[in-house]
């Protein structure tokens, strides 16, 4: 007798090779095809990725339909579709990857893992900062992003929350904040999403927080990291020493080499940062979705600022 989950991974292999048959029908049709479609279009191929326990994907494709009139639609066309590509490819060959790698991708089609189960597993346990959070909306579904530091272990970790409409978050966190605590991580390569078990909070002063100082060691990190899970959507980076220019009505973080990495069109909080600066080099905190950076907050030692 098939387990629930070996039922839900057959229905998502189904589903994989329909996406991927899509993928290619879209790619010869070309971006300004589907760019045209109605939206019932849309919503039947999203409708048939829900159908195939594939929730992730459907929420990608109805994202990519409400941007399809932005300017920098061809890059998301080519973007987008190269992942999920990729993606139904390698779930052709589940069976034949490593247990982590199989993990990741169930994870990245919507496989859902409920919090008391989670919690069954061993924690991770030490003092844990919060670094920086980021926000957004899809449809009526509120979504909140929440970068922890560990003090002792010097790595990240990240809880992503949920809300629909204007109903609360569960937990409040304060940036700057320190806390003890067990977190218990997804699996997958190099787990990063976790979910926050029995906590404390700390007024105990937090280790100072040191990160890249040049962009060659911060490539080189997301290159290797990106070479052991493809699907990695966003890292976590302390970015230190670097300044922040604008270039040609465009932000920049620059190193001591005089090498660049552009920041994500937040205006707000990059004019932030720059006055901040003063227009010397200084240490932030950003995501890197492997095109630019997003910065939410500023660090002085171990003391962390909100963007």
């Amino acid at each position: 007798m098939k387990s629930p989950l070996d039922k839900r991974i057959e229905a998502m292999s189904l589903g994989a090779k329909e996406l991927q048959l899509w993928v290619l029908d879209a790619v010869r049709q070309g971006f300004g095809h589907l760019q045209s479609q109605p939206q019932s279009t849309w919503d039947s191929i999203a409708a048939r990725m829900t159908d195939a326990k594939l929730g992730a994907i459907s929420r990608r494709i109805r994202l990519l339909r409400e941007r399809r009139n932005a300017p920098q639609w061809p890059d998301l066309f080519f973007h987008e579709l190269a992942d999920f590509y990729l993606f139904a490819q390698a779930f052709e060959k589940l069976e034949t990857l490593p247990p982590t790698m199989q993990e990741e991708l169930l994870l990245y089609g919507g496989r859902t893992i409920r919090k008391v189960d989670l919690l069954q597993q061993t924690p991770v346990h030490d003092r844990w900062l919060v670094l920086g959070q980021n926000f957004g909306i899809e449809e009526d579904l509120r979504w909140r992003r929440t970068w922890f530091w560990a003090e002792k272990l010097q790595k990240p970790a990240l809880v992503l929350d949920f809300a629909f409409r204007d109903a609360p978050f569960e937990q409040e966190w304060i940036i700057g904040a320190a806390f003890e605590a067990d977190l218990y991580f997804f699996p997958g390569i190099n787990p990063l999403r976790a979910v926050v078990g029995e906590f404390g909070f700390s007024t105990e002063p937090f280790a100072e927080l040191s990160g890249f100082s040049s962009v060659a060691d911060l490539a080189q990190n997301y290159a290797e990291a990106l070479s052991q899970n493809p699907f990695l959507s966003l890292s976590p980076f302390i970015l230190s020493d670097f300044g922040v220019i604008l270039q040609e009505q465009r932000f920049y973080a620059i190193d001591q080499q005089h090498h660049f990495l552009p920041l994500s069109n937040q205006e707000e909080k990059n004019w932030k940062l720059l006055a901040l600066s003063g227009g010397q080099p200084i240490a932030f905190f950003a995501e890197w979705d492997g095109q630019v950076l997003n910065p939410l907050s500023l660090i002085q030692s171990s003391a962390v600022t909100k963007l």
